[in-house]
């Protein structure tokens, strides 16, 4: 792994399973280089060309979304109109008035961002999602939160400060906006090539600084229980059909009671590793 992207090595050099996995968070500076990612200049094009198309993209201000037409357009697509497209102007106009432009699974068509994502998949027993923040001067797109993941963030262009919750009582698995907004315990600036992490439902809130910002999230999703139970039975059904089908003379009962005790038998048997690995291809490959 030794070619990787500096930014999937981090996490090898910074042991952060080890470290700072559902810890504390880490910041550090200068850690990867943002050339040939993505920039300022790729994102204006893509919103001039007509490239991009709700839900991929949004615009956030201070947490409030505009109505979707406030910023796309409808298109005629192989001869049938087509809502959610871009547009530009009115893009502009929300940008012009400090709205955050938020462009989600960048992965789905980006391939050097996608490229780096398949990196940090190869580290982590996770789902992994890309997002870039395209913020305005002195603007905040979204209000103190907590993500239902793990989050890997890099800052490409501009500085962004970040304000970091993590007293007793705010860190919560739950994602959500109930935070003690006036309780931040760090805050710190992040310029380009700086990483931070954030461990799961930690509170934060990023506002650009001195000019416009831009920068890259990598959300980081674990298995669930739910997600490993599903695992476990969809590896127990597999077990159970390669059975024989039925005994001569069985009744239905009997039937579901030798099921039960296969089973039974079986959980005994499963091993961790198996189960989140099963568990985590299932996440990669759902559709969105």
């Amino acid at each position: 792994m030794g070619t990787d992207h500096p930014l999937a090595r981090l996490i090898d050099e910074a042991d952060l399973p080890g470290t700072y996995w559902n810890k504390k968070h880490g910041l550090f500076k200068k850690a990867s280089p943002v050339d040939g990612l993505i920039d300022e200049a790729a994102i204006l094009d893509m919103l001039d060309t007509g490239l991009l198309r709700w839900p991929y993209f949004m615009l956030l201000n201070e947490g409030r979304q505009p109505e979707i037409p406030a910023f796309t357009t409808t298109r005629q697509v192989a001869g049938r109109p087509v809502p959610g497209f871009a547009d530009p102007v009115k893009v502009r106009a929300l940008l012009a008035a400090g709205a955050t432009m938020k462009m989600s699974q960048l992965e789905d068509w980006h391939a050097p961002l996608r490229g780096v994502l398949k990196q940090i998949e190869a580290r982590l027993p996770a789902e992994v999602k890309t997002y870039v923040f395209y913020t305005p001067r002195d603007s905040t797109g979204m209000l103190p939160h907590r993500d239902g993941s793990h989050v890997l963030a890099l800052q490409l262009a501009g500085a962004k400060e970040w304000r970091i919750y993590d007293e007793e009582g705010q860190i919560d698995a739950r994602s959500g906006l109930d935070v003690d907004v006036d309780s931040h315990s760090h805050s710190f600036v992040m310029e380009p090539g700086d990483v931070l992490y954030l461990p799961h439902g930690m509170p934060h809130v990023a506002t650009a600084r001195g000019g416009t910002s831009l920068h890259v999230t990598f959300t980081i999703t674990e298995p669930t229980p739910r997600d490993l139970l599903e695992s476990l039975l969809t590896g127990l059904a597999e077990d159970i059909a390669r059975e024989p089908q039925g005994r001569p003379g069985a009744g239905l009962e009997e039937e579901a009671e030798a099921v039960t005790k296969a089973l039974l038998d079986q959980v005994g048997s499963v091993e961790a590793g198996p189960l989140v690995e099963r568990a985590v291809t299932r996440m990669r490959t759902r559709k969105a």
